[in-house]
């Protein structure tokens, strides 16, 4: 997990020409966003003729008869694996809820997929869009076998598991539960702007709250005497619950 960053309710000040040199850095940014978010829809198109090539071979193969079955099946199961891979990437940088909502498959019931819960996964992708060469990675790394998750609180599975459900691939997010550490047991806690029900835990100055899906998120704790604090935070692999700390 990425540092925390803490955003103070202070208001700065400053010069023109800072004001000047920070409009110029964030849309230098911006740019390297829409620049890697270009590359990466041109690295799938590519992508996507190559599976197109693959499957006219498959049929080619097909036709040769029933001593080439065996390498056909396969070849097409490999296709479909990295079609699906491709549509759930183009899903997500296009916001579409219902593609997402037909191809994530959540076995938390309280866990909802819609355009309110998926916001935070978007939105992480805007600010990170070299994370679509992270999913790649971990796609690849499922496909090797080489790994076992084991579903446990302190385990550090993919961020999206593929596996065949109903004779479809589907993909299974990661579920992240918050432990958020504050100095007022009376504090209440705020995610991206609802107010969150959370749970007690043995330590009074910890609270508990979750599960959500990747992306990223925004806690504010409210203390008792009406101070805020915000802090960023951003789930996207590593252990299913994440400290955050709101005390430093």
């Amino acid at each position: 997990m990425e540092p925390h960053m803490l955003e103070p309710n202070t208001n700065r000040g400053g010069t023109g020409g800072r004001g000047a040199q920070d409009g110029a850095a964030a849309l230098a940014r911006y740019e390297k966003r829409q620049r890697e978010r270009v590359l990466s829809r041109e690295k799938r198109k590519k992508q996507y003729r190559l599976i197109g090539s693959l499957l006219f071979a498959i049929a080619v193969l097909w036709g040769l008869g029933a001593l080439v079955w065996s390498g056909y099946g396969t070849l097409k199961t490999a296709a479909s694996r990295e079609m699906a891979i491709m549509r759930l990437k183009d899903a997500i940088e296009d916001r579409d809820v219902a593609a997402l909502q037909a191809m994530l498959r959540v076995t938390e019931e309280t866990v909802l997929i819609n355009e309110k819960t998926l916001a935070p996964l978007f939105a992480y992708f805007d600010r990170h869009p070299e994370a679509y060469e992270r999913l790649d990675r971990e796609f690849a790394r499922q496909r090797k076998g080489g790994h076992v998750y084991i579903k446990g609180l302190t385990s550090h599975p993919p961020v999206f598991t593929i596996h065949v459900f109903e004779d479809r691939y589907v993909f299974e997010p990661t579920l992240y539960f918050l432990h958020v550490r504050v100095d007022d047991p009376e504090a209440s806690l705020v995610v991206n702007g609802v107010k969150t029900e959370e749970r007690a835990t043995k330590d009074p100055f910890v609270k508990k709250m979750g599960p959500y899906l990747p992306g990223a998120y925004a806690v504010t704790v409210v203390h008792s005497n009406g101070k805020k604090k915000t802090v960023r935070v951003e789930l996207f692999g590593g252990a299913r619950v994440h400290e955050v700390d709101v005390m430093k």
